[in-house]
């Protein structure tokens, strides 16, 4: 039987090797100050110097053993004199700055499994004793924190020719060999619009119920999947299977009634064609690089370690969330900043996984009313509009009238940087095949929404008039190909 040794967790040696360099060349702080804090300091005593440290050089004051000792002095308290002669001490033992680094990442290295083991502590007890703390929920708080816990002190201030090289590259990519923007949208007017989706960035799709954001988002994830791009799709509104029928009715063009089990609404003839499209549309998404979740009410915390883990298995270019007003929230600051601070997590999710994330949003109850939505309709609008880089708006306008451009769904950018807002893409609505299709393609054809036997017949209003045609490289919407 093996015996466990227990490993020391900190470095009295190393913080004090610090603390005197850092007394010693007060410059060499600005190498460490922005991922070393004083909490990450065993000994209280240290931590404490090193605050007076920090606090000194931000205010432009010398920080040596004499100039710390006396800030200590003038903190208070009953170890004030213990802590200002320690200083002292630690200052006169110094002699090179040249280990400062090398033993700072020593001390946040052993500050990190410290709290690793506090976690892994709670959650053992948590798993023994609190029943009413799921399995689920524990598992989501240590792989949190073990993606916090990752070395920090590798980022910082590089030169800004770093970055012109960069956007050089880019722009050479984009004009010489039409390279998207961002990773392309399953329309051609939206992406010459917006560019596509850009690497970590957050697009809100806003809508009413029923305007038809989830079919459009799962038409985003099918399309990206099938391009062999990694998608991850949270649903909280939908089982998985039903996703998958959505997308089989969109992928063999059979209407979604006959797909989810409506025979009886159909002829023997038709089926007998739909189950001919049936099994190459199912082939198309068994090879499809979609991951799926549909784990209801899941929290900001919960679906970020959730992609954070599938990001490690295979690098994920979209994330699609369905939707924010779904999520859990903790329930204790408003739903207008916890919306908000939700939000914020989740464009943080996408600068660390370095791709777009597509999150849904509800309208209020009582908004819009027939007419375009505005930012100001957004349920929780305030810190939604703060921390989306774009808002996109879904419209029908013969929801609310039948006879005001049917078959038309637009989508309205709302919000966004180096985008025109207000501007409005048409796109033909074929929801009865769970997609929607750009304004100029060729096998479109309308089908009429159902009227009720009495009304009166009258002539359609004109559609909208396209805006632009078809960009290329960017396949047919909804064929994904």
């Amino acid at each position: 039987m093996s015996r466990r040794t227990e490993v020391q967790l900190y470095s009295l040696e190393a913080e004090q090797v610090v603390l005197a360099g850092l007394m010693l060349a007060n410059d060499t702080l600005s190498a460490v100050q922005d991922w070393l804090a004083p909490e990450d300091f065993w000994g209280a005593d240290h931590a404490a110097i090193y605050a007076g440290i920090v606090a000194l050089s931000l205010a432009g004051q010398p920080a040596d053993g004499v100039t710390v000792g006396e800030w200590l002095h003038n903190q208070g308290g009953e170890d004030a004199n213990h802590r200002a002669s320690l200083a002292i001490d630690i200052a006169g033992s110094a002699y090179t700055a040249a280990n400062v680094i090398p033993h700072a990442e020593i001390i946040a290295s052993h500050s990190r499994r410290r709290r690793l083991a506090d976690m892994l502590g709670r959650a053992h007890d948590a798993a023994l004793h609190k029943r009413e703390v799921s399995t689920e929920e524990i598992m989501s708080r240590v792989s949190a924190l073990a993606s916090e816990l990752a070395p920090v002190n590798a980022g910082g201030l590089v030169p800004y020719r770093n970055y012109v090289a960069r956007f050089k590259d880019d722009l050479i990519a984009r004009h010489r060999d039409g390279k998207p923007v961002g990773l392309p949208t399953p329309w051609s007017d939206l992406n010459k619009k917006i560019g596509g989706f850009r690497d970590g960035e957050v697009y809100v799709l806003a809508a009413r119920s029923n305007m038809g954001k989830s079919t459009l988002a799962f038409q985003i994830s099918r399309f990206n999947g099938l391009r062999n791009e990694h998608t991850a799709v949270f649903s909280m509104e939908m089982v998985g299977e039903s996703a998958v029928a959505r997308d089989v009715s969109a992928l063999g063009k059979i209407p979604l009634g006959w797909v989810v089990g409506m025979e009886s609404e159909f002829s023997a003839e038709d089926s007998d064609i739909y189950w001919s499209r049936t099994t190459p549309a199912m082939q198309k998404l068994m090879d499809a690089s979609i991951v799926f979740d549909d784990a209801p009410q899941l929290s900001a915390q919960q679906i970020i370690a959730r992609a954070k883990r599938a990001h490690a298995k295979k690098r994920l270019r979209l994330v699609v969330i369905d939707h924010l007003h779904e999520m859990a929230l903790p329930g204790k600051q408003g739903e207008v900043i916890e919306r908000g601070q939700a939000i914020r997590d989740v464009k943080g999710l996408a600068k660390q996984l370095g791709c777009p994330v597509v999150i849904l949003a509800q309208l209020n109850r009582d908004a819009a009313n027939g007419r375009p939505p505005e930012i100001k309709d957004i349920r929780g609008s305030g810190g939604i509009e703060e921390a989306a880089d774009m808002i996109l708006f879904v419209h029908r306008p013969d929801y609310y009238n039948p006879e005001d451009q049917p078959g038309v769904v637009q989508i309205i950018i709302g919000k966004g940087r180096n985008v025109r807002t207000g501007d409005v893409i048409n796109l033909h609505a074929e929801f009865q095949y769970q997609r929607a299709v750009d304004w100029d393609d060729p096998e479109y054809e309308f089908v009429p929404p159902p009227r009720p036997a009495a009304a009166p017949e009258s002539k359609s209003a004109p559609l909208a008039p396209r805006i632009g045609r078809r960009q290329s490289g960017y396949g047919r919407g909804g064929r994904n190909e």
